[in-house]
């Protein structure tokens, strides 16, 4: 993975997860805020929600989820984002500690902590003036 892909997640804090829930009619996309922590190892982000919530239970029944980090700007100079494909899974111990040395304030609170193994990214930082943007797939 690029150092510049990986410098960004490390930087930013919030995701936008998207995942697929189907209705007697088609297929529709419901989206959830997570906060999470980078597995920079296994290419990982690590997130902790309710097991019940409805984003948990459509991430079970349809693990390949899309993400979304984002920096918020007005300015087109200044745009930086990152489009990524995961797959959703449980967390492994050492993950679980990841995420607790980084909100350990979260211990108090009740859910489940997650993994979303980076599958494929695409980067944009328009303050590069890159004419492709980068991308990393696993292999």
């Amino acid at each position: 993975m690029n150092a510049k892909i990986k410098e960004f997640i490390k930087n930013n804090h919030l995701l936008s997860l998207s995942v697929l829930e189907e209705n007697s009619l088609a297929f529709e996309v419901y989206s959830a805020s997570c906060y999470y922590a980078f597995d920079e190892v296994n290419f990982n982000l690590l997130f902790k929600s309710a097991q019940d919530s409805k984003h948990i239970k459509l991430c079970a029944l349809n693990p390949r989820v899309g993400v979304i980090i984002a920096k918020d700007s007005k300015n087109l100079a200044h745009i930086q984002g990152l489009q990524i494909k995961a797959f959703f899974k449980p967390v492994t111990k050492e993950q679980r500690s990841i995420y607790y040395a980084l909100y350990p304030f979260a211990k108090l609170g009740s859910g489940e902590i997650y993994a979303l193994e980076i599958l494929w990214a695409k980067y944009t930082d328009n303050r590069l003036l890159l004419k492709e943007k980068l991308t990393y797939i696993k292999e």
